[in-house]
């Protein structure tokens, strides 16, 4: 674990590190090549360029994509406050797995764009 990544887990309420837990392991899980670390205060994970990050609010979990993929997937965020770059998950939600998975694979593929 990236050692900001780990600072800042440890600030965390119990409840809350649960939930940033499960979706860095989602990240970090979905490819090997996937690399964490630690830019604009907040986890970032990359291959060759950063194509993910997440930060965790006291009411809500933001996810940082890039704005081509909350464009891209906008159908599937109707139900979350989104702006040009950022998805709001409320924290009592379930967090969107899935919907992660597609959105890095879409980054993943476009990194070089």
């Amino acid at each position: 674990m990236n050692e900001q990544v780990k600072a800042w887990m440890e600030t965390l309420s119990p409840d809350v590190k649960a939930k940033a837990f499960e979706i860095r392991t989602c990240i970090l899980n979905y490819d090997i090549r996937i690399i964490e670390g630690w830019s604009y205060g907040m986890p970032s994970y990359k291959i060759k360029k950063n194509i993910f990050y997440f930060n965790m609010y006291q009411r809500h979990i933001g996810l940082y994509p890039h704005h081509q993929a909350i464009e891209i997937f906008k159908d599937e965020l109707r139900d979350y406050k989104t702006s040009k770059g950022a998805i709001q998950i409320p924290l009592d939600a379930e967090i969107p797995f899935d919907l992660i998975r597609k959105i890095l694979a879409f980054n993943i593929k476009n990194e070089s764009n």
